[in-house]
């Protein structure tokens, strides 16, 4: 449970410009929740890993604030999806809480394949699996996360940058593709914070249409419903005899 004292800030990098959704987002937010923003911080420049390292040690030095909530700059806050990772977030058993956003690793197209931007690692240091499919609405414990929608304690942050000593806590590690926010997933876990995800706390991820849980939903679904027709073929193929199934079209 939080106390009445406990005080929150906002972090964000960005490259000069942010999209409109997510200063409406943080606006609403911040005019609807109950829960007082107390700080803000933002890092402009073109180099992420950099903007977040500065990020972090800025608010760590010259913000008072008990806990920092990250953005990404195309991410769309609302204030439900705050609530709910404020009320799931706890300074000892939660100190790091994750929200849910879609991504895809496929160039930006009109149908872009999307995973739950949460993972857990594999035997393969170079390689993590998505949490997919995704639990509806779950708090899960995971082994990383994007940094687009993530509320963490100060007591997370000070372990992390005294396991680091010198090093920068966000350092890639750009030759075999590990990005810096996996990288610093891996130093909390090497210091020993626990990560977890709220599946139910889902933004909106601003690409050229809205990547959403309703876009995620409708992709598997249909990817589903091509791979059964495709058995079904197969099975035609073969001499199998196939049940004939009608296409219910809604209105139909």
């Amino acid at each position: 449970m939080h106390s009445k004292n406990e005080t929150l800030a906002v972090g964000w990098c960005d490259g000069g410009q942010t999209e409109g959704k997510f200063t409406e987002g943080l606006f609403y937010t911040m005019i609807k929740s109950p829960i007082k923003i107390a700080d803000g911080i933002r890092v402009t420049g073109n180099q992420i890993a950099r903007q977040r390292e500065a990020l972090i040690r800025n608010w760590y030095k010259n913000s008072e604030t008990d806990w920092l909530l990250w953005l990404d700059s195309d991410i769309e806050l609302t204030a439900p999806v705050l609530e709910l990772l404020w009320e799931t977030a706890d300074k000892v058993s939660k100190p790091v809480v994750t929200g849910v956003y879609f991504i895809s690793k496929e160039n930006e197209q009109s149908m872009m394949m999307p995973m739950p931007c949460i993972f857990t690692e594999t035997d393969n240091e170079y390689e993590l699996a998505y949490v997919h499919p995704m639990p509806d609405n779950e708090i899960i414990k995971v082994d990383c996360a994007g940094m687009g929608l993530v509320l963490m304690h100060r007591s997370a942050v000070e372990k992390v940058l005294e396991h680091v000593g010198d090093k920068p806590v966000f350092g890639e590690i750009a030759n075999v593709g590990v990005s810096e926010d996996i990288v610093f997933f891996r130093h909390l876990k090497a210091a020993g914070i626990p990560v977890y995800a709220h599946t139910g706390a889902q933004v909106r991820h601003m690409k050229p249409f809205s990547f959403d849980i309703n876009y995620y939903h409708a992709y598997w679904t249909l990817r589903f419903l091509e791979e059964q027709q495709a058995m079904a073929l197969a099975q035609q193929t073969e001499g199998l005899i196939v049940p004939e199934k009608k296409l219910i079209v809604p209105g139909e």
